[in-house]
């Protein structure tokens, strides 16, 4: 199966800070974030959430977020890609990925189209306790 890294999201207790440290110190360029339409609980405020965009499409490379205890509860996760952050790996074959995970009896939690728009995608943590986010692009 092939895959590629989509994005890092990394946790930040201060999101403004953190991204004027990756502008002003890597030359990386703050975006707007854009919102699926059937977007969950996602903190759209600067001071929340910030995008350091590699110009790959319109989400891939630095996601900055504050933590939030309560993110997982209110989108109904069993996982929490708000704290201690996450990497993202863009499979062809989300469905597969499921298929066996459910087979090894791995939790996972499925989001579908959530945070990134064009995008579905699951949570997993891997043996060591590594927040995984697997996507895939919607319609191709």
């Amino acid at each position: 199966m092939t895959w590629s890294i989509h994005h890092v999201n990394l946790e930040a207790r201060d999101v403004r800070a953190t991204a004027a440290f990756y502008a002003a110190m890597l030359g990386m360029e703050e975006r707007d974030w854009v919102f699926p339409a059937s977007r969950g609980y996602l903190p759209g405020d600067p001071d929340k959430l910030a995008l350091m965009a590699d110009g790959r499409d319109s989400h891939s490379g630095l996601h900055l977020i504050a933590p939030d205890q309560g993110f997982a509860e209110k989108n109904g996760l069993s996982h929490n890609p708000s704290v201690g952050g996450h990497f993202a790996i863009t499979v062809p074959d989300l469905d597969a990925v499921v298929a066996r995970l459910r087979a090894a009896g791995v939790r996972y939690s499925l989001t579908g189209e959530f945070a990134i728009p064009g995008m579905r995608h699951l949570y997993v943590e891997d043996p060591s306790g590594n927040l995984v986010k697997v996507n895939e692009r919607i319609g191709g």
